[in-house]
């Protein structure tokens, strides 16, 4: 369980097929199908074992783009449910599966990490 969420119900927040290599970093989109409701902060983004670091990663909602290290308690970001959000991360991923861990703050649901297993074609 993660922040009382199964990792299987978490899992599904993954787009399928949005794992993609773009520039010099990546990309890969998650929808909000738990509630409507605040982001807080990014605390880890995690690819296959390795931390990325938080001042090279930008969220992406509704075209707008902000670095994790921007997203505070005072400077929350507001989803919707059904809103999804674009995830940028430093590096280029060789092509296979990889695992990632994206773990979020919420108010009102507490620290959550999304458990992701997805695949670069």
């Amino acid at each position: 369980m993660y922040g009382g969420f199964s990792s299987d119900a978490l899992q599904k927040m993954y787009v399928e097929g949005s794992l993609k290599n773009e520039g010099d970093g990546f990309t890969f989109e998650i929808k909000n199908l738990i509630d409507s409701g605040s982001v807080s902060g990014i605390k880890a983004l995690e690819v296959n074992g390795e931390e990325k670091p938080l001042d090279q990663v930008a969220v992406e909602m509704s075209g707008k783009v902000r670095q994790a290290t921007d997203i505070t308690w005072s400077t929350s970001v507001y989803v919707s449910y059904g809103a999804t959000l674009r995830i940028h991360g430093p590096g280029n991923l060789e092509p296979g599966e990889h695992t990632i861990k994206l773990t979020v703050s919420a108010p009102d649901l507490g620290q959550l990490t999304l458990p992701i297993t997805a695949t670069l074609a």
